[in-house]
């Protein structure tokens, strides 16, 4: 039995020590990726206004007040007054914007490893 068992203590070593390192070799790649973003934008606003104004008042005294042999006659007042006011404005406006961020990648395998800590 210690025999038996020294030849499987011999056999299970010598499976250990034949068999060999073996590696599978990954693809890696690399650059360095970039984001690009650019916006342009256009606007164009038009308001008018008008306005109309219009008083018309009118003060009358009637005849005199009597004072004494005379009488004192106040004057009798109309006013008209027409305003007219008409405004237009106009704005324009464009703008422009440009963006690049580029950042180190390293692909080890099926999974990449972006730098910069991007994760």
């Amino acid at each position: 039995m210690r025999i038996s068992f020294a030849i499987l203590m011999v056999f299970t070593a010598s499976l250990f020590i034949v068999s060999g390192a073996e590696a599978s070799l990954m693809p890696a790649s690399f650059g360095f990726p970039t984001i690009v973003q650019m916006a342009n934008s256009m606007a164009w606003n038009q308001d008018t206004a008008n306005a109309l104004k219009y008083e018309d008042v009118s003060i009358d005294f009637g005849g005199g007040v009597p004072f004494g042999p005379v009488s004192l006659a106040f004057p009798s007042i109309h006013q008209t007054s027409l305003e007219c006011q008409s405004m237009t404005h106009t704005d324009f406006a464009q703008t422009s914007e440009y963006a690049a961020f580029a950042y180190p990648f390293v692909g080890v395998g099926p999974y990449g490893l972006p730098g910069f800590g991007f994760i």
